[in-house]
């Protein structure tokens, strides 16, 4: 998936949203009708039920192939795996963007972290490079 053409899911994704999205994937084009058997290595939907819905890929692969599931039905699949997964990173989200305090404390705290390696970091960059500051 690319920003640029359009067809990611944010993390931030909303429920209904998704499954927009996930409807609008490009499944098998040499599936033309749903008696059709499908090939799912061709599959981008398929490509994410093996990441995301694991312990179902088999059965999805075999009804593919054998026209006892169609492309809708899979991408529903999908989706409910999807919405599973990010629905606690949308709850987290909420969390943080309710407790803006929290939200900057943590901001804050990494910024200063960051900032004490970038410092060690030049250090020993104007070691190497004997550079001297007074």
């Amino acid at each position: 998936m690319s920003k640029s053409y359009g067809n990611t899911i944010p993390l931030d994704t909303e429920e209904e949203e998704l499954k927009k999205l996930v409807k609008s994937m490009i499944t098998d084009p040499a599936r033309i009708r749903r008696s059709d058997p499908g090939h799912p290595e061709v599959c981008t939907v398929f490509a994410y039920h093996k990441i995301f819905n694991k312990e179902e890929t088999k059965e999805i692969d075999e009804a593919c192939r054998s026209a006892q599931i169609g492309c809708v039905e899979c991408k529903m699949k999908l989706a409910d795996k999807l919405n599973g997964f990010l629905a606690p990173i949308r709850e987290k989200r909420r969390s943080y963007y309710k407790d803006r305090d929290l939200t900057w404390g943590i901001l804050l705290e990494g910024n200063k972290k960051a900032r004490n390696e970038a410092q060690k970091t030049m250090e020993l960059v104007r070691e190497v490079m004997r550079i001297k500051i007074s």
